[in-house]
């Protein structure tokens, strides 16, 4: 079983890397959202993500380096703290790392996500900074090994996510691939009441197919969480209706397999509750709409 990952865990680690910085946590800092970090509100208006394992180092500090290079091309970004150790590795192993928080803000309407994902996907790939690939069904699989399930559940949805791999291989695309943020979703760009705009959570940023990060408001309208209008207005911004793509049922398969295999990491009995549900419906087939948020 993998390491437990829980809000103490992480706020010891993040104690411990203030600690060794020299920085003073005297008051308790407010958790953001546990996820696939765990984010924490800083005074001074600093966000520090601490990462579920030690192996996150180079994804760290890849995301850092996307973000000084985005903000070089304009593209509204969170921006990572300077003049520190960042991503900073605690002596226990724990990577932190540490952002200025956009200020006011809260997550991005969707006509918001589409427009900056049209200039998003506009930008040149990075000389200096390596992207990994795009849309890939490992992770969910190496998830699904490990996360607690009925042995029969985890041995159908490893089954369904061989059976996505194979059809990826072989998908077509009305889009030219670029850089893509990976997890695009409304909360991952954050807005201030005077519009302005930043990416957060870089960890996905890779090479792959426009769609990939499309799809994710396809499935938010799909499950009820986005209305005909924003969808509508989400489109419209965009310029393009991933939701009649040819990739569109292959890549929402296995961004449910993805987002199904992340809630199964975390802890609570509502979180168990959804996972049962999505288990369920992946494994019948049957519509998504009603799944809840996390």
């Amino acid at each position: 079983m993998m390491t437990t990952f829980t809000a103490p865990t992480s706020l010891l680690t993040l104690r411990s890397a203030c600690a060794q910085m020299g920085w003073d946590l005297s008051c308790d800092p407010e958790l953001v959202r546990l996820g696939e970090n765990a984010v924490w509100r800083l005074p001074e208006g600093v966000i520090a993500r601490v990462a579920r394992s030690e192996d996150r180092y180079a994804q760290a500090q890849r995301g850092v380096a996307l973000a000084r290079w985005m903000a070089e091309h304009q593209v509204p970004v969170a921006a990572p703290i300077e003049d520190i150790d960042n991503p900073h590795r605690t002596r226990e192993g724990g990577v932190v790392t540490f952002w200025h928080e956009v200020p006011r803000s809260r997550p991005a309407s969707p006509s918001q996500l589409g427009a900056a994902l049209a200039s998003l996907h506009r930008m040149p790939a990075p000389c200096h900074v390596d992207l990994p690939r795009a849309a890939a069904v490992d992770k969910a699989e190496a998830r699904l090994r490990v996360v607690d399930l009925e042995e029969e559940d985890r041995a159908a949805l490893l089954e369904l996510a061989a059976r996505l791999q194979g059809e990826y291989a072989g998908l077509s695309y009305e889009l030219e691939p670029t850089v893509v943020h990976g997890d695009a979703h409304a909360a991952n760009l954050m807005a201030t009441p005077e519009g302005e705009l930043g990416w957060v959570d870089l960890d996905g940023v890779g090479w792959g197919q426009p769609e990939w990060d499309l799809v994710l408001t396809g499935i938010e309208y799909e499950c009820g969480w986005v209305t005909d209008r924003e969808y509508g207005q989400f489109v419209d911004a965009y310029g393009y209706d991933v939701m009649g793509a040819p990739a569109y049922a292959t890549l929402r398969g296995i961004r449910l397999l993805r987002m199904t295999s992340w809630l199964a990491q975390l802890p609570g009995a509502v979180e168990r509750a959804e996972v049962a549900r999505r288990v369920r419906d992946l494994r019948s087939g049957g519509a998504i709409r009603g799944w809840r948020a996390f």
